[in-house]
């Protein structure tokens, strides 16, 4: 099977066992009785061991041949945990799970990152990026779809079921990559300059600012998808239907927003495409305060499939054009990823918390706000650069 070929059947498998329960956990937790602040308690966990290991993870990964053994080992841990999850109805134990499943995840973007850039060198990795991002979106839409077909006939427990078969099918497809045709140097983005990790981070300056945006961009993106749903579960809607439509509808939308972003990346720059993701996560907060019935829903679902679809592959292609020439593009994105990870873990908490003491349509517009500091930290961050 030629590499390309593998990258993009790895990226489908992927789509089904990375995040675990998804945005299935928020609804799954309410039908188990948690309150709001402790559902976005829960989720946020997941993020906080991805924090202090994504990082690490990103300069092991620009150091190590083993790139292969290490997604295996990820995907692994995020089955586990999803089994774990369902095997208790304890919040604390599931906050435990969540945990594993999030510094497992947070390993994987920066790992397909560099067999991905070591597979087809810097030249066409803006493109294979964007097919990458096409086919895993293609599969998060159908894993959405099987969850909620599950979580409706069976019960939400039964999604780990569909997590650990799409974990043994990433491992399968892994086999098919051949270890000997991965440039380990091109992967990490040419040799070392023997400065250290952390001075090559802190030192590029365009790199803080893509991180401080980044950040923005998932603080107010994150929670969005699984507080509307918690919010149109508490007004009598099937939570495991309302979950899936939500979550097809966005995915669907990203797999042409990512091959889009490539077209629009060649005349424009991967610059302004994640200045228009910014803009379209403002735009999806203001409209999602007003969200009440699927005339408004399925609008703010396509929005967000147009902004993580573009944002997806402007990330990633952004990161390598910045770190190129440095050997430490591993450790750019995992820096990179730190910074998606920290919004990820802040913004269930803070839509949370706001959602239960000023009531979901606040919690929108405060993440609508966060979403507009990103797009001008960008704008004029990159400007000043």
């Amino acid at each position: 099977m030629p590499p390309t070929t593998s990258l993009l059947a790895l990226n489908v498998a992927l789509a089904g066992a990375r995040e675990g329960f998804g945005p299935f956990l928020g609804v799954y937790l309410q039908q188990q009785g948690f309150a709001p602040a402790a559902i976005g308690l829960a989720m946020g966990l997941a993020g906080l061991a991805g924090l202090a290991a994504t990082t690490p993870i990103g300069a092991l990964i620009d150091r190590t041949k083993a790139k292969r053994a290490l997604l295996a080992v990820a995907v692994a841990a995020i089955a586990l945990g999803a089994a774990g999850l369902v095997a208790t109805k304890s919040l604390w134990l599931i906050a435990l799970a969540q945990l594993v499943i999030g510094v497992a995840d947070t390993s994987i973007a920066p790992l397909v990152a560099a067999l991905t850039l070591g597979l087809v060198g810097q030249a066409a990795y803006g493109r294979q990026v964007s097919r990458n991002e096409a086919f895993n979106h293609a599969g998060n839409a159908a894993n959405a779809a099987l969850a909620g077909l599950l979580g409706y006939t069976c019960g939400l427990g039964f999604v780990a079921v569909a997590i650990v078969v799409m974990a043994v099918a990433s491992c399968g497809v892994l086999l098919t990559l051949d270890p000997a045709r991965i440039d380990h140097a091109a992967a990490r983005g040419g040799e070392q300059d023997g400065r250290s990790t952390l001075r090559v981070l802190f030192g590029t300056r365009p790199l803080l600012v893509l991180a401080g945006s980044v950040l923005a961009f998932q603080t107010a993106n994150g929670a969005m998808l699984p507080f509307l749903a918690q919010a149109r579960t508490a007004a009598g809607a099937d939570p495991s239907l309302t979950t899936g439509i939500m979550t097809v509808t966005a995915q669907l939308t990203m797999i042409a927003a990512a091959l889009g972003a490539a077209r629009l990346a060649a005349g424009r720059g991967h610059g302004r495409v994640l200045a228009l993701a910014l803009a379209l996560v403002v735009l999806r907060g203001g409209l999602a305060a007003f969200a009440d019935s699927w005339g408004w829903i399925i609008p703010v679902q396509v929005l967000e499939g147009l902004a993580m679809g573009l944002a997806g592959v402007a990330i990633p292609a952004l990161v390598a054009e910045i770190m190129e020439g440095t050997g430490h593009a591993g450790a750019g994105l995992g820096g990179v990823m730190t910074a998606f990870g920290a919004g990820a873990t802040l913004s269930p908490v803070l839509a949370g918390l706001a959602a239960q003491y000023l009531g979901f349509p606040a919690a929108f517009w405060g993440l609508s706000g966060i979403a507009g500091a990103g797009l001008a930290l960008w704008l004029l961050g990159r400007g000043a650069g």
